[in-house]
């Protein structure tokens, strides 16, 4: 049995070289099973990385004890100008990650950044001794491992855990009057009680330490990515952050604050919707950040008001008046769909009741229909497909969705605006 830790050998890894996910097509980085289905994509990787040159972080090598197959390691490393230390306890993936740091810095025209050792990320000690000159840390990233079915995304399924790597890692990191910098690249659907959770072993160990959480969002319906970002790494004029990823990698992304844009939970009016009122479905990752109603004031129409439908899962509802007003390019990516509402239909969405849905939207001038409310998976596309086959009839022109708010006897036919 060979010892750990060890270093890993970049030219070892002999895999195939593939197009970075996300990233330059020219730029080719290893990657097995796993690695594809886990890794950060490349355009949040620089994201974070440039988030971060924004930042005051103390000196010293930028650390991920649990690095995968390296990318977002190397992505700091560069763009920072730092040492980097990354450790994997899976011998193959080490040595990918050491592969993916030579191959990235190359393709950028640096040296390469760093190390990356094969051993247990909680072994600082052993870790530490493998270098002549004592390493210390300007920023720990940690982006543990997680059982890919579960359904509490409790703290303990963390891998390595979360409390060990801050105990093992604590008096390596090199602080700034804002303390160590931190970063934790979390569960997205960690709850707000595991939120505290992580919260609480973070004041054990630095009192008072500035936070920034971070929801970011692709607008597929979901939170894409919840980091924590701690002491020196924190923004100290945002408690909490909202990144909307651009669809181009050479778009800049939308950023919200909530020191400019105050979060808070809405609650849901319960008021039930009308006919010729606007409904719009937002990003479900910008109301999990709390600051959807703060950036509903700012594309409102003047003297338009909003009522919430439904807050929770994957198509957060509103309806109001008029159309939203849109400022920034991106402002229109954070909303998933919004229509006027032509009709209030009391029938189930089945195969059988569907001439209810064609006929209300013939008479809307309604000619492509899409469904923007949860089936079953199976179903819905045989749903989907008669739709489009009965609504070639219609001699209109418009578009248009169903979905449903909270009362669920009643589904809602919108036409797009």
């Amino acid at each position: 049995m060979q010892e750990y830790p060890r270093l890993a050998d970049s030219e070892s890894y002999q895999g195939e070289a593939v197009p970075i996910p996300n990233g330059p097509s020219a730029l080719l980085v290893h990657l097995d099973n796993t690695a594809r289905r886990l890794t950060t994509p490349w355009q949040i990787c620089m994201i974070r990385a440039e988030l971060l040159r924004n930042c005051s972080l103390p000196e010293g090598a930028i650390l991920d004890p649990a690095c995968g197959a390296g990318l977002q390691v190397s992505a700091l490393g560069n763009a920072l100008k730092r040492d980097v230390l990354a450790i994997e306890l899976n011998q193959e993936r080490a040595e990918m990650a050491a592969a993916n740091l030579a191959r990235i810095s190359a393709w950028l025209g640096n040296e390469n950044v760093g190390s990356v050792i094969i051993g247990d990320g909680t072994n600082s000690t052993s870790i530490i001794k493998l270098f002549e000159t004592k390493k210390q840390i300007s920023l720990l990233y940690f982006d543990p491992a997680r059982p890919s079915g579960s359904t509490t995304h409790d703290l303990s399924e963390m891998r390595p855990l979360l409390n060990e790597v801050l105990d093992a890692w604590k008096n390596h990191l090199n602080e700034t009057d804002s303390g160590p910098a931190i970063v934790l690249d979390l569960s997205p659907r960690l709850s707000e009680l595991r939120r505290s959770q992580v919260e609480e072993l973070i004041e054990e160990r630095w009192p008072k330490i500035a936070k920034t959480w971070q929801w970011a969002s692709r607008g597929s319906g979901r939170i894409d990515r919840l980091s924590l970002w701690l002491g020196a790494a924190a923004d100290p004029q945002n408690e909490r952050r909202f990144i909307r990823i651009p669809p181009s990698i050479h778009s800049e992304p939308l950023i919200l604050g909530s020191g400019e844009h105050s979060f808070s939970n809405p609650t849901e009016d319960r008021t039930f919707p009308r006919k010729g009122e606007v409904l719009t479905m937002l990003d479900s990752a910008l109301v999990s950040s709390g600051m959807a109603s703060s950036w509903l004031e700012t594309v409102l129409q003047e003297g338009d008001e909003f009522q919430w439908q439904n807050l929770t899962g994957r198509r957060p509802i509103i309806t109001h008046r008029e159309p939203l007003s849109f400022e920034h390019p991106l402002d229109s990516k954070l909303i998933q769909a919004s229509g006027r509402i032509a009709s209030l239909i009391r029938a189930p969405l089945e195969m059988e009741h569907l001439h209810n849905f064609v006929e209300k939207s013939i008479d809307a001038g309604i000619r492509k229909l899409t469904l923007r409310v949860s089936l079953d998976p199976e179903l819905q596309p045989v749903i989907q497909r008669e739709l489009d086959i009965c609504l070639r009839r219609s001699s209109g022109a418009k578009t248009g969705f169903i979905t449903r708010t909270s009362e669920e006897d009643h589904l809602l036919l919108c036409i797009d605006e």
